[in-house]
This record gives structure tokens, C-alpha cells and sequence, in this order.
């Protein structure tokens, strides 16, 4: 048998200074087994499933929040959250990431559909663009995020607002709905009815600002966010 070691680490002792030096070393560098290897895009064309196409551009904006205060903002295609990207089971995803030339940072991008290590794609330079391929092989609602510089300041990136889902349609479609009825009059009608499901998405996330809007890793480690967002808005609840 083949035994596997490795370190503990205390994510209670964990605090800013540990992330400082992570960034100093240039990032952590994952190896994974091969059963997370990166597809290779020209073989998945050629096996006559459907190719989906996505391209995100990682780039900072400035974005509001309450009280007519802004702040900095890590975006995919310059919203929080990132565009909603839809499949349906058993396609081709063909996953294009481009970082403009004055961007401030690489960044990568962790898709959990994949099914696949995040250090296969990798950090994605400014000026340089990156491509990965993978088979959107279970259905389900799945996060995609970024993953900093070689996982290097992916709290900073995700918290900043750079993540979004990812929809991957089931191949053979969804089952109708069954609901109850209840009459005006409190009785319960125990025959089901078909019904067609209103879809809406609400994605959360704290954000955690200095007074200039810059992210504030101190803050996050103590548990002290300036904001809770829901869609990329405070109270933003209702879909728009």
C-alpha cells in the first residue's frame, strides 16, 4: 500500500502575516493526482459532443454600495456576481479567461463543475489569456471563483467579488414540479398538480472594506464585514 503524508495546518492560527508570506513565496503550487488532469480541448472537439463557449475577462472596477460609498471591486466582465453560465449535461465546456494588460493582478479561475484541480488552469497573467477545456459531466448548480496567483490572495479575489455559478442542465431535462393546494378555508387537497418552478438565483457574500474600500484581510479574519451582499447588492433579495 501506498502511504500519502503530509502537513497539518492550524486554519486557527492562520491570520494575515501567514497570507503575506504565501504571497511572498509566489503562491502554493498544488499536485494533484491524475484523475484531476486538465482535458485537452482539440480531443473534446473531436468527439462530436456540443462545445460551449464561455470567455471572462478578470479586470477591477469600482462598484457602489450603501450610504453613496464605493469601493474596489474584482470582477468577472465587470460584474458581481460574474455572468451565470449555463450547460446542459454532457457538453463540452471551453473555458476562455482573459487578463487586460492594465489590470492590477493575474487571476485564475476555479470552476468546481470541472471536477478538476484549480492548479491545472493556474494564474493568468495582465496582458495574457488562458484556455481549459473540460465534459460538464454531473448536473447540479456549481460555484466558479477565482483563485488568486497561484491560490495567493483568492480570499482577497473572491471576496472582492469575483465569483459567479455555473448551471449544468440535467441531459434528460427536469421533472414537473408537484404542489398541494390548500383551499381559502385551511383544508388541505392532497392531489398533486403539475406545476412550472419560477427559477431565480441569490448568491451571498460578505464584503470586508477599509473606509477607503480596499479589501481588509484583518477584518475578515476577525469576522467583522462592512457589508452582506446578496447579488452583488445589500439587501438585494428581490430578483431584478
Amino acid at each position: 500500500n501506498t502511504q500519502i503524508s503530509g502537513q497539518g495546518l492550524d486554519v486557527n492560527k492562520l491570520d494575515v502575516d501567514v497570507l503575506e508570506q504565501i504571497h511572498q513565496m509566489g503562491g502554493l503550487q498544488l499536485v494533484m493526482p491524475q484523475a484531476f488532469a486538465e482535458t485537452d480541448c482539440g480531443a473534446l472537439a473531436d468527439t462530436g459532443r456540443t462545445v460551449v463557449e464561455f470567455n471572462l475577462t478578470g479586470e477591477s472596477v469600482e462598484l457602489p454600495i450603501m450610504g453613496g460609498k464605493t469601493y474596489n471591486a474584482m470582477t468577472f466582465n465587470g460584474q458581481v456576481p460574474g455572468p451565470t453560465l449555463r450547460v446542459t449535461q454532457g457538453d463540452v465546456v471551453q473555458m476562455t479567461l482573459v487578463i487586460p494588460a492594465d489590470e492590477v493582478t493575474g487571476h485564475g479561475n476555479d470552476m468546481h463543475a470541472s471536477q478538476m484541480s484549480a492548479g491545472n488552469f493556474d494564474s493568468v497573467n495582465p496582458g495574457e489569456t488562458s484556455q481549459y477545456c473540460y465534459i460538464a459531466e454531473s448536473a447540479g448548480v456549481f460555484k466558479y471563483h477565482c483563485s488568486g496567483v497561484h491560490l495567493a490572495g483568492m480570499d482577497q479575489h473572491v471576496l472582492s467579488g469575483m465569483y459567479g455559478i455555473a448551471i449544468v442542465d440535467p441531459a434528460n431535462g427536469y421533472k414537473k414540479l408537484m404542489v398541494e393546494k390548500t383551499s381559502g378555508s385551511g383544508e388541505l387537497d392532497r392531489m398533486f398538480y403539475d406545476a412550472d418552478a419560477l427559477e431565480f438565483q441569490l448568491q451571498y457574500n460578505q464584503l470586508y472594506l477599509t473606509a477607503d474600500g480596499n479589501y481588509d484581510a484583518g477584518a475578515m479574519f476577525q469576522h467583522h464585514n462592512t457589508a452582506t451582499v446578496v447579488n452583488g447588492m445589500q439587501f438585494g433579495y428581490v430578483p431584478n
